[in-house]
């Protein structure tokens, strides 16, 4: 005759599992909170070419822009004396800034500047 087992519950088991699960999912939360790996992250950072301080952009008949870099964001004074604090949009942004109805992309030695009313200026090293 077979005699049937029962399993003894240990009192808190259930506790202790959902407990863990939580914990894990809180951990893998925290890695990709910005739709990227903590490690991805980081070789993003330190691989990123350093973008000079100061730098002219020549704007053809528009007349040339300088570009200064800041930390988070960049002034922009055009060739008629304008000058303009853009912040990085968004925060983590090191090429595109902007705020208002004014915005400026920045790459490769190149340089897109966009102002409410007027068409978009291309700019170049």
């Amino acid at each position: 005759m077979i005699s049937s087992i029962t399993a003894i519950q240990r009192p808190g088991r259930p506790a202790l599992h959902a407990l863990f699960i939580a914990g894990l999912a809180l951990g893998l939360c925290a890695c990709v909170a910005d739709g990227r790996s903590g490690v991805a992250s980081l070789q993003t950072v330190e691989t990123a070419p350093a973008q000079p301080r100061r730098v002219t952009y020549n704007c053809g008949e528009d007349g040339p822009i300088m570009v200064e870099a800041m930390r988070g964001a960049v002034r922009l004074v055009e060739a008629e004396g304008s000058s303009y604090d853009l912040p990085a949009s968004p925060p983590t942004q090191s090429n595109r800034f902007g705020e208002g109805t004014m915005a400026l992309v920045v790459e490769d030695g190149e340089a897109l500047w966009m102002k409410a009313g007027r068409e978009p200026i291309a700019c170049t090293q």
